[in-house]
């Protein structure tokens, strides 16, 4: 081998990791996400405490699951018994455009789609829209890339965007955690850009060959109102393709 050949592999050898750019850094964040359930089925409990103290609490289960390389999630709510029974499902957006909610009442028994002029409202009463629950954000390519900053202690990559069409968002900051992509804070200004809404992950919890947040907080920050989510349970229970269509949430679990 020639000094020169020698010296090509030592500096292939050597080279530092590819750097993550703010649209790999914002695909993964959303790929991943805050609860990284594709495959497992998880146990939620939702509690919304108002500005005057007042909490309500909430029980769900959700299961997530790629078919034909789209991610569907469908979620039940088991408690309180006012909203048993109510189920929604996400099903991921095809090249780029907006996920498809579907949402099914019992009182109603029968499946609506959740429009998009809808998705900016609050989700069954709690400070997450449903577009939080779907990934129907800015664009991957509309994000920058900011200084570096650490957020419970944890390195974090920084980036800066704007919400998309069907959210209430302007401007949008997001700190994803550099390990595991799990954003662990997002700043939400409203389309005025004022600051609407923070959402700060509390807690990480590994399960098998991933980790998610465990612990989660969204703050409105207008109404003075917030939103705890805790995952109470995780699981591998295998769920049919079958359980990821409109006619499965009429017919319930």
């Amino acid at each position: 081998m020639t000094l020169l050949a020698l010296l090509l592999v030592v500096a292939a050898e050597e080279a530092p990791p590819k750097e993550e750019t703010a649209k790999d850094i914002s695909q993964k964040s959303r790929e991943k996400g805050a609860l990284n359930l594709v495959g497992l089925t998880a146990q939620l409990k939702l509690s919304t405490t108002s500005k005057d103290g007042k909490v309500k609490d909430q029980v769900l289960t959700t299961s997530s699951k790629k078919i034909d390389a789209r991610s569907r999630v469908v979620t039940r709510f088991e408690q309180p018994a006012g909203v048993s029974g109510v189920a929604f499902l996400t099903v991921e957006g095809d090249k780029g455009e907006a996920d498809d909610i579907s949402l099914y009442l019992p009182k109603l028994k029968r499946v609506r789609k959740v429009a998009k002029q809808e998705r900016g409202r609050a989700f069954m009463d709690t400070d997450f829209s449903y577009s939080d629950i779907a990934s129907n954000g800015g664009r991957d390519e509309d994000f920058k890339k900011l200084a570096d900053e650490k957020v419970e202690g944890r390195d974090c990559y920084v980036i800066k965007g704007k919400g998309g069409e069907d959210t209430p968002y302007g401007d949008v900051t997001m700190w994803v955690d550099k390990q595991y992509f799990v954003p662990m804070k997002v700043d939400y200004l409203d389309k005025k850009n004022e600051p609407l809404k923070r959402y700060r992950t509390l807690k990480l919890k590994s399960f098998k060959d991933r980790t998610v947040a465990a612990e989660s907080v969204m703050e409105n920050l207008q109404t003075g109102s917030k939103t705890q989510m805790v995952v109470l349970s995780l699981n591998d229970a295998p769920v049919g393709d079958e359980a990821f269509t409109e006619r499965a949430l009429e017919r319930g679990p």
